[in-house]
């Protein structure tokens, strides 16, 4: 592991967030990270569950102290996910795509996610970043069998945990030296050409309403541009959608 990080090694744990959360006192080391060989608990948006397989995917968390304050981890979000795929590209590049907010699809199938929630440290806001890969695993339950995918199914390859881990490490740390809010244009640019989220129906809620449209954009500050199915533009959305099967 690149030695710039503060790495914790875990046989079993819950939640690398939730340990990551419940133990403040790992927060004065700068780049602490917590890594897990099994997770029992794992997260996703919205208290979804996220499962992996004991020894044979990647599941960690990494605590990031943004240059500036942040009102929510929307651009960490962008930030962590073009961090994965800069790394995953490595090992299968055509195919892989980011889709807003959190998600990592090879195809239209998920290989991973990111979960970032913030929390205080020294009155500052931080942020966990929590992401989880399928690596090496290629059974999946049969609720999830026909939406998951994992590096050595597209690959047909089996690949190291820890060194998928440090990649994405590094690709963040690269990332984060040249954070700013707004996000740069360059970044979302990146962002768009790696996201197959871009033009795609979705069903979303405008005041209460449950409404359909398109996603046309992606703002600095992390969040959504869409247009409704009647012509009305959202400019800054950050809640939940729902894509549409095309």
């Amino acid at each position: 592991m690149n030695s710039a990080y503060h790495i914790i090694y875990l046989d079993k744990v819950d939640s690398t967030n939730t340990y990551l959360k419940n133990h403040p006192e790992l927060w004065e080391h700068d780049l602490i990270t917590v890594v897990a060989a099994e997770q029992t608990g794992g997260r996703g948006r919205h208290t979804r569950k996220w499962h992996s397989e004991p020894g044979l995917d990647l599941t960690f968390s990494t605590l990031c102290i943004p240059p500036r304050p942040l009102n929510d981890p929307s651009c960490i979000t962008i930030i962590a996910g073009l961090g994965v795929y800069r790394c995953l590209r490595r090992y299968c590049d055509k195919g892989l795509n980011l889709k807003w907010p959190n998600d990592i699809l090879y195809g239209n199938k998920k290989i991973g996610g990111i979960l970032c929630e913030m929390v205080p440290k020294h009155g500052a806001p931080a942020v966990i970043i929590g992401i989880g890969i399928n690596i090496n695993t290629t059974a999946f339950p049969d609720e999830i069998s026909s939406t998951a995918s994992s590096l050595k199914a597209v690959t047909g390859k089996e690949h190291d945990v820890f060194t998928i881990c440090e990649g994405i490490l590094d690709e963040i740390g690269v990332l984060m030296r040249d954070f700013r809010v707004p996000l740069d244009r360059l970044l979302l640019d990146e962002w768009i050409n790696a996201s197959a989220s871009i033009g795609r129906k979705v069903l979303f809620y405008n005041n209460g309403r449950e409404e359909s449209g398109v996603i046309s954009g992606i703002n600095p500050d992390g969040s959504l541009v869409l247009v409704s199915s009647t012509g009305d533009r959202i400019d800054s959305y950050k809640d939940e959608i729902i894509y549409k099967l095309e």
